[in-house]
């Protein structure tokens, strides 16, 4: 005996290696895997559940657990490039949820198994985002996040129910009337005459010269006969071959030349409507022609009974003669 720790005592001093017994090599590793699941709960979140972990700890310790071959498992998998929160799922299975057997009942009545079944069974993906150290309280691998409790939807009443806004439609220009009664208290007028503003019903329109107006719509002083006599259109003044174009789209009525109109023309613009221009020096369509809004369909002048170039305008619905000035633009 005292040899042998002689010969013990020399090794040491000669710097020979001392091999341990199994039970050394046992409880050494049993101290291992405790220092780092306490480094791992400590650092994590805190000491609050070491008295859970330490009980479940003492549990474990004392079952037939592998314990070489659990951190053969954990050397291997943290050096194939595995996640730390992975490696560490698979040494806490390995050690507290062996498979070879069932485990213990104390173990499986505790809240760690627990915890950890649910996590296995929710999938590899729910295992590998924490460790369950305690009932409801979790280890994360990640930064800690608190879930936020979202308020439940508050119920609401009949009245305050929030319908959609609707688009307020911009409202439809009126409908022009039909006709627009002006006040009138001049002499008596002609058959098919009329002071009113009557619709035409056309899409566009537009004045067949620019020009101030010389000799306005009613009853004048002839400028060259004399006495009162009606006027059925309007004298615009522009000098001589100035264009003349169609007060809106349509086709020639007729074409022709008198004494007192000189040359004229009339365009049939539909619904009733049409319009006459004379005294014309240049007619620059023919009868049937179809037209266009602004074409150019006359040049001015000076011709039938006249005192100088002008273009004279005359507008018609169905058949009654109107007041131009009401549908033209006119220089001042």
């Amino acid at each position: 005996m005292e040899k042998t720790a002689g010969h013990r005592a020399a090794s040491r001093r000669r710097g020979q290696k001392t091999a341990l017994g199994e039970r050394e090599k046992r409880r050494l590793l049993q101290l291992g895997v405790c220092l780092a699941l306490f480094l791992t709960v400590f650092f994590t979140k805190g000491l609050d559940r070491l008295t859970v972990l330490r009980e479940d700890l003492s549990r474990a310790l004392r079952s037939n657990v592998n314990f070489e071959a659990a951190f053969a498992d954990l050397g291997w998998s943290l050096a194939s490039g595995k996640p730390l929160g992975k490696s560490l799922t698979g040494l806490w299975v390995d050690v507290f949820l062996p498979q070879e057997k069932e485990s213990p009942s104390f173990w499986r009545e505790g809240p760690l198994y627990q915890n950890a079944q649910q996590e296995l069974r929710s999938g590899t993906e729910g295992a590998e985002r924490f460790l369950t150290v305690g009932k409801g309280d979790t280890l994360q691998t990640g930064p800690e996040e608190a879930d936020e409790e979202l308020p439940e939807p508050r119920p609401t009443s009949p009245s305050e129910t929030i319908l959609p806004a609707v688009p307020e439609s911009e409202p439809e220009p009126s409908a022009e009337p039909a006709v627009l009664y002006m006040e009138y208290t001049g002499p008596a007028l002609p058959d098919n005459t009329t002071m009113d503003r009557y619709a035409l019903g056309l899409s566009e329109t537009m004045s067949p010269v620019d020009a101030a107006l010389t000799s306005g719509f009613g009853w004048r002083e002839h400028p060259i006969s004399g006495g009162e006599k009606f006027h059925f259109g309007v004298d615009l003044a522009v000098g001589t071959g100035t264009e003349v174009k169609a007060f809106a789209a349509g086709t020639v009525d007729y074409i022709g030349e008198s004494d007192i109109y000189g040359q004229y023309l009339q365009l049939d613009h539909g619904n009733g409507v049409t319009s006459f221009y004379a005294h014309c020096s240049k007619l620059c369509v023919q009868q049937g022609q179809v037209v266009a809004m602004g074409e150019k369909v006359a040049e001015s002048g000076a011709t039938g009974d006249v005192t100088g170039p002008h273009l004279h305008f005359e507008l018609k619905k169905d058949g009654v003669c109107l007041n131009p000035v009401y549908y033209i633009s006119l220089l001042a």
